[in-house]
């Protein structure tokens, strides 16, 4: 019944049903008055007082009672706790109510939990105590997959949702005799193990550590960098914790880096003069997969370390390894030999091996340190630690993922995958964080790995390191973290490094990196850090338990004394990192970066050329870097202005410096015009934008990676960018710009500089251009709005697959999106097809909630990743969703469609499947017709053909677009009969980045099955078999097209796939002047369309003939009235009349100048004179509205250059109308109180206020 995972609704209702009818019904008879002197011990003699799942205790617990009871009688109960919450009801809606010890079962299913309780009696001074004594077992168990088996496992799971936390929480461990009275209760906490934290016991005592500290001469406080995504439920807050030495430690900090940055060659000067001396240096801890929990716990374990040093008596201490006794050095030459270890050449002289016997275990566990190692105990002071460093603690980045105990936030990201893509606030919010800050160190834990894993990584490594430079400090930084961490623990006392670890030895001489753990891919924090100049790592803990959260604390407290005592050097290698940047200097040479980019047979610099190519061309730099990136941002340069844009906002937050020019210049013939943005390689954070913004390595001689390692921005996010590698030409550029900008600079420049751009004729017809997730957006916004937009068809003309509006309409959408605008005069608007609909699309992929654990585990977990991608990417055009597929106009997604959603295509509804799974013979829609084949390998941005141009295509074909890139490199071997190619690979052009195996035959020969003209997209309408009774209407793509959320580029075929199957009759018909209204004289694109469109379909106001609205025409008195007694919904006039003489009864505004003149909204001129033909002054109409509105209560003076000429009793009419922005002055700062209105201006000025 108590089982982490297994759930049995039956079982757990009665037995929640038997708890609460023994609290409700029975009373207690014997317990003693005073709750106080009840107790519960762990008599383990070890560890907290209450009750672990990963480890098996003893406990005792006691009840003072005032009456003989009888122990033999006596049963224990575990009773929940109503008064406390330990984790949410709502998310976690699967909790145990408790029940008798006897029925709690380990996670095995089978065993146990609770041994055998012996209840006793004692009798202390006349006091008789009830006394239960009972031992537990591991609650945890592991699976064998190989053998099958389970087994006891004192680690918390690495799984998803902590199912696990069902069976915890705060319980009275309840008594009651045979006859089912409660003789006593003890308070009791059930937890995964001690250390453990839900989030909001981490927020908790974060707030408790500054208060404990504030006394304590320690700095110890808390700040947020910002809020989590808040998919499901509200964002939450992602705080950190700074402890220093003082404040003005992190205020000279701060000032430092910044002058590191800036002028790094004489801040390494005054380095060198003994002028940092005393500086304090950051450090920083994190934790990202929320899941891999110890990690977490053991930063809280450390961080309260520090507090509790801080505010007693100061002092540190741990155990270090100094050396190797005789007997550990043979062991480890007998485990190197066993092991096939070999020293990389680059390493041997740095790395001790300290810490890294195993003894014969198959992981990490329990080793005789005395046995093997000289140890001492280092003893040094808070004090002391905080003279060479402070620590910035991120406990946890991911709040929501242990809010769930997920891997994944609530946006179902994996975030330690989006570090260079920043597609999540909390990617974005810790690494500017990061970039802010500067730390020389960042470690970030997580799990599992059985050898206990602390980095740097092994060959490949990603070529914007300055590696050399990191390299200062990669290996003894680890060190010294596994080292304190292992020799101050009684469970894990070994650990790893790969870079030092994981080369063979093959017996030849040669050297084989076997089983790569590389950092090629920046998607992680630590390896995206390193571009920031920081020494970093990812530590994987060998399990989830108080011994795992212990090596985070230790090995946090043995790597921040170190680094203490190394400071300067720290220092100086990443102020070198910011000279090489500013200076732009050339760091290939082997002696520097070179001789790190290694070959898989660990050959110093081999594939250095391959890694790092340089700009060797006449004219050009000779560098690996360029000198600059061009980045237009003007309609005529720039395809996507929208990305453009981002990635200006994107460089900058990461503390890439960004220029703008203030005046032309021109490069390779083109001339780009003032506001164009330049990506300077002179600056300090250079690796942090080449590393996102260079065409990428494709690497081919390599047979693992670790992960993807693309970026591409320009490609991927789909925006124009020109590559600068010519000195002489950048000297040029650089004096057409401005002043460097950051952030805050380029935040306020996008708000109020970078807008839509607008070409061509104005007031009739606007195509936008199918560029971006922006235009998708704003058509599917005009959809909604009920708007008209059409599709271009004509294959002839520059516009094909580009969407068209009236003028009004481009306007309603240009301010809010980011697009590129070409106005035409009707004749001009290339041939269209209106699109009937905004649509409505399914996603393939869904799942439901979850029957233990967080709630919505499956939907966020892995294996729904695609799910989430695909969800995003519409949420970013603006595509409503629907959950029932007989509801949509398009079912589309990378997973494979279900039989509901399978029968709808079957039935007709358009769907787009693309990836492996959607695509693979196994569940796409044509069996083995069509047929899905792979190279070996993980990805390519390749270049393609479009053998055939549909609206599918048409924007990609337009634009010049022959980049695609396909995270899964496969393609399709087999299509079947009547399937139309939409793309294929362009096997005359290689691609620029990738990991595609060619080192054996086969591997080379599937690779140029792929590359070598691969179809990689088709399309099908018809019937799928001949006695089909409906035609389908399907497009495929072999790979990805919303991958990570950063596969933007790709975004448009689903979009252009979703309109073109919606569309119906011509945009613009013979005759029509395309405003979709029944007056001639309302032109398409006229500044008043929109507003007569509102007023005459809200039947406010109709035309002055069947075909004529007459927008230049005068408002009378007569139609104002007409107008506001429609707005009331032309109530009863039955018991009103009209005494005036010019509104005889029968007259056609009789009944509204009746009501209005009951309701006071008009007056007339005499008692038998109304004048209902005169014309109406605009001070007339705002005096009508405003009493229509109740005369509300108005304060202000007017301050229009003819205030004076405004009659009295229209001030306060226009005070109103004005600050409600119902009307206003012209520019010339006039109001113009007697000058009439036209219709059409009265239309706006009705759509205005209906709009308060």
């Amino acid at each position: 019944m108590h089982k982490a995972k297994t759930n049995n609704n039956f079982t757990k209702f009665i037995s929640m049903l038997l708890v609460v009818l023994m609290l409700v019904s029975i009373v207690p008879i014997t317990a003693s008055a005073d709750p106080a002197s009840v107790s519960f011990e762990n008599v383990s003699g070890e560890g907290k007082d209450i009750i672990s799942l990963a480890e098996g205790r003893e406990y005792k617990a006691s009840i003072p009672i005032s009456a003989d009871v009888d122990p033999s009688t006596i049963t224990w109960t575990l009773v929940k706790d109503s008064s406390k919450s330990y984790v949410s009801k709502e998310l976690f809606p699967n909790q145990t109510e408790g029940g008798a010890l006897s029925t709690w079962i380990c996670d095995d299913g089978k065993t146990p939990f609770f041994n055998e309780v012996k209840t006793s009696v004692s009798d202390s001074n006349g006091q008789k105590t009830l006394v239960a004594e009972f031992s537990t077992n591991d609650f945890f168990y592991g699976y064998d997959w190989w053998t099958g088996e389970t087994y006891a496992d004192n680690s918390a799971p690495h799984d998803e949702g902590g199912a696990y936390l069902d069976s915890c929480g705060y319980f009275n461990l309840t008594a009651t005799d045979a006859q089912g009275n409660v003789i006593g209760s003890v308070p009791v906490k059930i937890a995964p193990y001690d250390s453990f934290h839900t989030m909001d016991e981490i927020y908790t005592e974060l707030d408790e550590m500054v208060a404990a500290a504030k006394d304590s001469g320690v700095f110890v406080q808390k700040y947020s960098m910002g809020k989590s995504s808040g998919d499901i439920y509200d964002a939450l807050d992602m705080p950190y914790l700074i402890v220093a030495k003082d404040q003005a430690t992190v205020t000279k900090w701060l000032e430092f880096t910044q002058k590191a940055e800036t002028q790094p060659d004489q801040v390494l000067a005054d380095i060198k003069a003994g002028k940092y001396d005393d500086i304090k240096v950051p450090v920083m801890f994190s934790n990202i997969h929320a899941n891999e929990v110890a990690a977490t716990d053991g930063i809280m374990e450390f961080a309260w370390m520090l507090v509790k040093a801080a505010a007693g008596d100061g002092k540190l201490s741990y155990n270090n390894l100094t050396g190797f006794t005789a007997e550990g050095q043979t062991e480890f030459n007998s485990e190197k030999a066993a092991s096939k270890m070999a020293v990389p050449d680059l390493v041997k002289d740095s790395a001790t091996y300290l810490g890294w016997l195993t003894d014969e275990n198959s992981g990490s566990g329990v080793v005789d340190l005395d046995k093997y190692y000289t140890q001492e105990t280092v003893n040094t002071t808070i004090d002391e630690l905080l003279d060479g460093v402070f620590f910035i603690l991120v406990p946890e980045e991911n709040v929501e993922g242990r809010t769930y105990i997920t891997r994944e936030a609530s946006n179902g990201y994996d975030l330690n995958r989006d570090n260079s893509f920043q597609t999540t606030e909390e990617t974005q919010n810790m690494q500017k964080l990061i970039a802010t800050f500067n730390p020389v160190s960042l470690t970030e834990f997580h799990g599992r790995v059985s050898a206990f894993q602390c980095e740097p990584c092994d060959p490949p490594h990603e070529p914007n390191f300055e590696y050399d430079l990191l390299a200062d400090h990669l290996i003894a930084g680890g060190e010294a973290l596994g080292i304190a961490a292992v020799a101050n623990n009684d469970t894990y006392n070994s650990y790893v490094i790969p870079q030092r670890d994981y080369l063979t030895d093959n017996g030849d001489g040669t050297t084989y990196w076997a089983d790569p753990w590389d950092d090629m891919s920046t998607s992680y924090t630590p390896q995206f850090a390193m571009l920031q100049g920081t020494v970093a790592y990812t530590v994987e803990l060998p399990g989830y338990n108080d011994a795992g959260a212990q090596l985070v604390q230790y090995g946090c407290l043995g790597q921040a004394n170190y680094i203490a005592g190394e400071k300067l050097g720290y220092l100086t290698s990443q102020t070198k990192i910011f000279s090489r940047g500013v200076n732009n200097a050339n760091s290939d040479a082997y002696d520097l970066v070179g001789q790190w980019l290694c070959d898989q047979n660990d050959v110093e610099g081999a594939e250095s050329d391959l890694f790092r190519p340089e700009y060797d061309g006449e004219g050009e730099n000779g560098n690996f870097y360029p000198e600059c990136y061009i980045i237009p941002l003007d309609g005529v340069n720039q395809t996507n202005l929208q990305a453009a844009g981002d990635m200006m906002e994107w460089l900058s937050r990461n503390d890439v410096k960004v220029l703008v020019t203030d005046k032309e210049f021109t490069y390779d013939g083109v001339t780009y015009p003032a506001g164009t943005m330049i990506v300077s390689m002179y600056q300090a954070k250079r690796s942090v934008a080449n590393g996102v913004l260079y065409d990428g390595t494709l690497i081919t001689s390599w047979t693992v990676l670790y992960s993807e390692g693309i970026t591409s921005f320009s490609e991927t996010r789909g925006f124009d960018m020109v590559t600068v590698t010519e000195p002489a030409a950048y000297k040029t550029i650089k004096a057409a710009c401005g002043d460097w900008m950051d952030h805050d600079d380029c935040l306020s420049y996008i708000a109020n500089k970078l807008g839509s751009y607008f070409t061509g004729k104005t007031g009739e017809y606007v195509v936008i251009s199918n560029a971006s997730e922006d235009s998708t957006a704003a058509v599917n916004a005009l959809l909604k709005a009920g708007k008209s937009v059409g599709m271009v068809t004509d294959s002839e003309s520059d516009f094909y697959g580009d969407f068209v509006c009236s003028y009004a309409d481009w306007q309603t959408v240009s301010a809010k999106y980011v697009l590129s605008g070409t106005g035409l005069a009707k004749a001009d608007v290339p041939a269209a097809k209106t699109i009937t609909k905004a649509p409505k699309v399914y996603i393939t992929g869904e799942v439901g909630a979850d029957d233990a654990g967080f709630k919505w585990t499956s939907r966020i977990d892995w294996s729904h990743s695609n799910w989430n991608y695909d969800r995003v990417a519409l949420e970013l055009m603006g595509f409503e969703t629907t959950s029932d597929p007989a509801q949509a106009d398009l079912i589309m997604g990378a997973s494979a469609l279900n039989d509901t959603a399978k029968a709808q295509v079957l039935a007709g509804t358009p769907y787009i499947g693309y990836g492996s799974t959607a695509a693979s013979t196994r569940n796409n829609i044509f069996g083995s017709a069509l047929t899905r084949s792979s190279a070996d390998g993980m990805d390519c941005l390749g270049y393609v053909t479009y053998p055939s141009t549909t609206l599918v295509n048409a924007s990609y074909v337009m634009d010049n677009d022959d980049v695609l890139y396909g995270y899964g490199v496969g393609y399709f071997s087999k299509i079947p009969e009547g399937a139309q190619v939409l793309v294929k690979m362009d096997g005359s052009k290689t691609p620029t980045e990738g990991f595609i195996k060619m080192i054996d035959a086969d591997q080379t020969a599937a690779a140029k099955s792929y590359l070598e003209g691969s179809v990689q997209a088709i399309s099908y309408q018809g019937k799928l078999t001949a006695d089909a009774q409906n035609e389908i209407n399907v497009v495929y793509f072999a790979n990805s097209l919303t991958h990570k959320v950063h596969q933007r580029d790709e975004y448009a075929f689903i979009s252009n796939f979703a309109f073109s199957n919606l569309l119906g009759d011509d945009f613009i018909s013979a005759g029509d002047d395309g405003s979709g209204l029944p007056f001639k004289d309302v032109k398409a694109g006229a500044w008043y369309e929109d507003s007569v469109k509102y007023v005459y379909e809200n039947k406010l106001m109709l035309g002055t003939t069947d075909d004529t609205f007459t927008p230049d025409g005068t408002m009378t008195r007569a139609m104002f009235a007409t107008v506001l007694y429609r707005m009331a919904g032309s109530p009863s006039v039955e018991d009103l009349s009209v005494s005036f003489k010019d509104v005889p009864e029968g007259y056609w505004a009789y009944d509204a100048i009746a009501w209005a003149l009951n309701k006071g909204v008009v007056n007339g001129f005499s008692a038998d004179e109304f004048k209902p033909k005169q014309a109406i002054t605009r001070e007339q109409l705002v005096a009508m509205l405003y009493r229509y509105s109740g005369n509300p209560e108005v304060s202000g003076e007017l301050s229009f250059t003819d205030a004076a000429a405004v009659c009295d009793w229209a001030v306060n009419p226009i005070l109103w109308a004005c600050q409600n922005k119902v009307v206003q002055g012209y520019t010339d700062g006039s109001f113009a109180p007697d000058k009439t209105a036209s219709r059409a201006e009265m239309a706006a000025i009705i759509q205005r206020f209906c709009a308060i």
